[in-house]
């Protein structure tokens, strides 16, 4: 009957609708996709590395986090999405790069992100502490940066840093080692597939060289 038929039209459009909502819900967790951010010059860290990187950093809902040399806001905007109840502050003072920061932080809803414009470590000095910490670029200041990051991170707090160059990667490991426990070295080369001519071929990026490290607890007081 028409009864029946709107009926069963009724719960069609139903089900579809709640498979659409699923989707949805579903893809809103995923980590995004390169090609979902506005972009131009500046150099963004890509997908797979984003995904290893906060995968490494163990970051939780309440953490404040600091991302410094933060170019295109990749890792900003990823880490944001993480931190529903916490911060991210963005330190980059490549004005080009600060500005794709800001149109990025608009498009993604990203209000839990604080740009600072400078070069760190000098400009760092609104953070008073924080529980994560991504090093994407150094402004020939890596030393700096990790003097302030030993005296700034809190005890259980991890760092991440990414290099594309064996130099930068090798002082990073030894300034790891001497201000941080558990240092360790990813070396992580991701291609991506390509379709041509109706074939899959693999698009290589470029190796990316990922050094963490954990700032330690304070040793518990033992009364003998």
């Amino acid at each position: 009957s028409a009864g029946r038929t709107a009926r069963i039209a009724r719960r069609s459009g139903c089900c579809r609708y709640h498979l659409r909502e699923k989707q949805y819900m579903n893809e809103r967790h995923l980590p995004y996709r390169d090609s979902d951010f506005i972009r131009a010059r500046v150099p963004m860290t890509k997908r797979g590395i984003r995904i290893l990187t906060t995968g490494l950093l163990g970051i939780e809902p309440a953490d404040t986090v600091v991302d410094i040399g933060a170019g295109t806001g990749g890792l900003t905007i990823e880490a944001a999405r993480q931190v529903p109840k916490g911060r991210v502050y963005a330190v980059e003072h490549n004005e080009e790069a600060c500005d794709l920061i800001e149109q990025n932080v608009r498009k993604f809803g990203a209000d839990n992100v604080r740009l600072i414009r400078g070069h760190a470590p000098d400009a760092l000095w609104p953070v008073k502490s924080c529980d994560r910490i991504i090093v994407g670029g150094s402004g020939h200041e890596l030393e700096g940066i990790f003097k302030w990051a030993a005296a700034h991170l809190k005890p259980g707090g991890r760092i991440a840093a990414n290099f594309v160059t064996i130099e930068n990667a090798a002082e990073c490991v030894r300034l790891m080692n001497e201000y941080f426990d558990e240092p360790e070295l990813i070396q992580a080369g991701i291609s991506e597939g390509t379709t041509t001519g109706g074939l899959t071929l693999l698009k290589a990026q470029n190796p990316v060289f990922i050094v963490t490290g954990l700032q330690p607890l304070p040793e518990p007081d033992i009364d003998c």
